[in-house]
């Protein structure tokens, strides 16, 4: 009996040590490769904030850096990454709002420091001269693929990265003094992602490549890259009404949707167009002008590589507006306008002295 007992002891001791060991493995297989159970649940995040709604069926996700104007740290990139695909495996999210705190959504990649961490995994790294963008392809085409809905509510500034992470969503929500662009372009090259002629006309999208300039929230919706412009005082409110009604359809059935519309963007080229792009970048770095203000920036702070970069077109930008605006007031049109506002002036006392129920 004793033996027995011994025995059954032993093998339960073995099936116990086999149960732990099954037990230890399975934890560690996310650190070993990719799982879908990495995004069971949400990180302790450090500079972004996500907030699923299980009611509405919608999650936000705010990028939470507003002292450097939520500058696209490898580590911000990383964690909204991974709440993208938190949401995405959570079968009560249909929509997720992608939205910034503080003065801006995002004012691009962040040049200050914060690139120096372990760039977040996109899949294949493309090493060599054109990394960076292919590589940024890669990340952001998550967003492109992921099943659900992504609406980008914007404010402030929509730069850079910034305008390139806005880009990949699927809709857009912004205010009327929203700033898009790409000032990169007039020193470090050409936009990563090249997602100008995908949301402009023609001749806006080579002004913007050509010079860096920018666009107003406003411009977006008129040339149709916005879905809807608001109020800065209304557009979280306005947002969250339009999530939730994009919500009404579950994400099962708003994924084949998405699915045949980026298909047919595909179709037409975009994604070729794209990586044709990216393999290309490598070439901007031979050029003297990417050379020199390479240079410059590691030489000099920020702020004063800032002015450097951007100071002329700012200049020229003013002169450009104190020749419209002559023109406005040396044309007849103005003078109809100036003609009418000296009458009114003119009449302004008179008008004013009337009293209700008598004639002038």
């Amino acid at each position: 009996m004793a033996t027995e007992d011994k025995v059954w002891a032993g093998r339960k001791a073995r099936e116990e040590a086999t149960a732990k060991k099954e037990a230890a493995e399975r934890a560690e297989l996310p650190k070993n490769y990719p799982s879908n159970r990495a995004f069971a649940k949400p990180l302790k995040y450090k500079v972004i904030i996500y907030e699923p709604n299980h009611e509405t069926h919608v999650a936000r996700i705010t990028l939470n850096r507003p002292e450097a104007m939520n500058a696209l740290s490898h580590e911000l990139r990383g964690e909204l990454m991974h709440a993208l695909h938190v949401a995405e495996q959570d079968n009560d999210i249909n929509v997720i709002v992608l939205k910034g705190a503080g003065r801006c959504f995002s004012a691009g990649y962040d040049l200050g420091g914060g690139m120096g961490q372990e760039e977040p995994f996109a899949g294949s790294e493309y090493p060599g001269d054109s990394h960076w963008p292919r590589y940024l392809i890669n990340f952001y085409w998550q967003i492109w693929e992921l099943s659900k809905i992504v609406i980008a509510q914007t404010h402030g500034y929509v730069l850079a990265g910034g305008s390139e992470l806005c880009a990949a969503c699927d809709l857009l929500v912004t205010t009327p003094d929203c700033r898009f662009g790409y000032p990169p372009v007039r020193a470090m090259g050409a936009p990563d992602i090249m997602w100008f002629p995908w949301f402009l006309p023609m001749r806006k999208a080579r002004e913007m490549t050509f010079t860096g300039d920018n666009i107003t929230g406003q411009q977006a919706f008129d040339y149709g890259m916005a879905n809807y412009c608001v109020d800065q005082g209304e557009i979280d409110e306005f947002t969250e009404t339009f999530a939730k009604r994009v919500a009404l359809i579950p994400w099962q059935v708003n994924s084949i949707h998405k699915r045949g519309i980026q298909k047919a963007y595909e179709i037409m080229g975009i994604r070729t167009a794209l990586e044709t792009h990216a393999l290309q970048w490598g070439s901007l770095a031979q050029t003297d002008r990417i050379k020199e203000m390479s240079k410059l920036f590691k030489e000099v702070p920020l702020r004063e590589y800032l002015t450097v970069r951007d100071g002329p077109y700012r200049d020229y930008r003013t002169a450009e507006e104190a020749i419209l605006n002559r023109g406005k007031r040396e044309g007849d049109a103005w003078k109809g306008v100036t003609e009418a506002e000296k009458k009114l002036k003119k009449d302004a006392p008179r008008i004013e002295k009337r009293k209700p129920g008598k004639k002038a």
